[in-house]
This record gives structure tokens, sequence and C-alpha cells, in this order.
């Protein structure tokens, strides 16, 4: 954003309505990058089980058979 720009909305509208929107801005965009990394840890959880169900099942572990 231009400085000049944030200095007339400020002066238009005043400090605390120009802070609110630059946090929910700022707020917004958090949320943005915490939703794919929520996304990728949850791929990356989904992949580790897959391997250790094929770990289990090479092992054997928790079957009857002996």
């Amino acid at each position: 954003m231009d400085v000049n720009a944030i200095m007339q909305a400020i002066g238009t509208v005043g400090f605390p309505i120009v802070a609110c929107i630059y946090m929910a801005y700022i707020h917004n965009e958090s949320e943005i990058r915490h939703s794919k990394e929520r996304q990728e840890m949850t791929e990356a959880i989904n992949r580790n089980t897959m391997v250790m169900e094929i770990i289990k099942d090479r092992l054997n572990i928790g079957s009857d058979e002996k």
C-alpha cells in the first residue's frame, strides 16, 4: 500500500477505523496461510498412516497367526 493513501485514509475516516480494517486484512491473510498449512499437515499425516499400515501388514503385527 502507498503511504500517502494510508495517510489520506487516516485523515478521512480516522485512525481507529483504518487500524481495524488493517487488522481484519492481516487476520484474513493469516487464516488463509494457516488453512494451507493445515491441509499440508493433514496430507502428511494421511501418508504416514498409510506407511504405518504397510509396515504393520508386512510385519504381521496384530495378526493371530504366529
